[in-house]
């Protein structure tokens, strides 16, 4: 009598621990597994700084000026999304962050060299 219900007390409990590996499975393969974010910076002071200097050099016409700083500011958006999706990582402003980080300027500003020469 006491090893039936021993056996019966096994049983079910392989079964449960079965039946929730093959629902965490099922969960896993629709949802995926969760991707950690990192944390990383961009001093974008910097970036516009370099972009304001080296566009006062050129001789370009008000006009020349606005589309320019506005076709750079949606290539500067795009870049830093982009990075953000691609690599999983929360981006800050550097001033923002005092530790430690990652500092993806030189990235970004590598990125829109790139796309300016095209």
């Amino acid at each position: 009598m006491n090893s039936t219900i021993y056996k019966t007390m096994s049983v079910s409990f392989l079964g449960g621990v079965l039946g929730t590996l093959c629902i965490l499975a099922a969960c896993v393969s629709v949802y995926g597994l969760p991707v950690t974010q990192r944390i990383g910076v961009v001093n974008i002071q910097d970036i516009l700084e370099r972009h304001v200097t080296a566009y006062a050099a050129r001789d370009l016409t008000k006009q020349e000026q606005r589309d320019a700083a506005s076709q750079f500011s949606k290539a500067l958006e795009s870049e830093i999304a982009k990075l953000a999706k691609d690599e999983h990582i929360r981006l800050f402003v550097a001033p923002a962050v005092l530790s430690r980080v990652p500092d993806y300027t030189g990235y970004i500003e590598q990125r829109l060299k790139v796309d300016d020469a095209l």
